[in-house]
């Protein structure tokens, strides 16, 4: 009897890959089988498949989609309460931007405490400074009005909150504040066009109650009738100050253009007085003595009467002197 050696490895039997007789393959009988032909390389035939000529025929196909989707209950509860979801978060919403809005205003709250308690708002372009004509505004150099300097260094004197208000665009207005305010000391805020307040025509409006200040410390100055007819007892209209009418005579503004050295005193009248600005413009024996009046109904003849309540306080030579009602 022989000895196994430990040495000796017995591997397992190979096993027999010969195709036995029941195995063996039929003639012309095929290896897989497939549902349908396979093609190759393409071919129109193959890539025009499935194609249409008719344009809604994705229309179709979504209208399909959504009567399968709409015919399961589940689906039609789904649908119906993420809807009710997204009417009532854009509700919600729009509600809490209104509550903002009446609580801060369109410029918000003061970023600090004012020494003074006057708020200037000022109209940008042919008001305190002119870009010359208007085609070519990016171009010209700005020119300031003249009493620019003085009436910006006095409200920074008594420390009052500065407000530019203006139906520009924000490089425009990026413009005027490196040009008057290059530092960012002296405005306090500034508002460019917004769909809050710009209609996006001739007859948007400037209101200051839309600021949410008190209207007896605010006063508005610009050239536009229009734009304050809806706050005209705290606004003082001045002469247009536009550049294009006097590049022909070599002068950058008209001769004795003093509106904004009227401005700046009649701000001094109102620090020092402590009157409110409605009671203060409407006092003849208080006010300033350069301060004019005029109807409104007068100054603006595209107006409705209805629109056009109380008188437009101004300086300079805004309207004629033989005009009706002109005080």
């Amino acid at each position: 009897m022989l000895r196994r050696s430990r040495f000796l490895r017995i591997s397992p039997p190979k096993p027999d890959n010969r195709l036995s007789s029941s195995s063996v393959l039929a003639p012309n009988q095929p290896i897989f089988k497939r549902k349908g032909p396979v093609h190759l390389y393409a071919n129109k035939d193959v890539a025009m498949r499935g194609v249409t000529d008719d344009r809604y025929y994705g229309a179709k196909r979504f209208r399909e989609v959504l009567r399968k989707w709409w015919a399961n209950k589940a689906a039609r509860w789904y649908f119906t309460a993420m809807f009710a979801a997204c009417i009532l978060s854009l509700f919600f919403f729009v509600r809490q931007y209104d509550f903002v809005l009446e609580d801060t205003g369109l410029v918000g709250k003061k970023k600090r405490v004012y020494k003074s308690r006057l708020t200037v708002v000022l109209d940008v372009d042919e008001t305190i400074c002119s870009f010359g004509d208007k085609a070519y505004r990016l171009r010209a150099p700005m020119v300031p009005r003249p009493f620019l300097s003085e009436l910006m260094d006095y409200l920074c004197e008594i420390d009052c909150e500065i407000i530019l208000w203006a139906a520009c665009s924000d490089r425009y207005m990026k413009q005027v504040l490196h040009a008057v305010d290059p530092q960012g000391i002296r405005i306090s805020s500034y508002m460019t066009r917004d769909e809050s307040w710009y209609s996006r025509d001739f007859f948007y409006e400037k209101n200051i109650h839309w600021l949410k200040r008190n209207p007896n410390d605010t006063i508005i100055i610009e050239n536009r009738p229009l734009s304050v007819r809806g706050c005209n007892s705290n606004a003082i209209l001045v002469d247009d100050f536009v550049r294009a009418e006097y590049m022909e005579s070599g002068m950058d503004h008209p001769p004795n253009d003093k509106a904004l050295q009227t401005v700046k005193e009649i701000v001094s009248e109102l620090e020092k007085t402590g009157e409110a600005v409605p009671r203060y413009l409407a006092n003849k024996k208080l006010r300033h003595p350069d301060i004019k009046e005029i109807p409104c109904h007068l100054a603006m003849r595209q107006m409705p009467d209805e629109l056009a309540v109380g008188n437009f306080f101004f300086v300079g030579n805004k309207f004629k002197p033989g005009s009706q009602g002109y005080n």
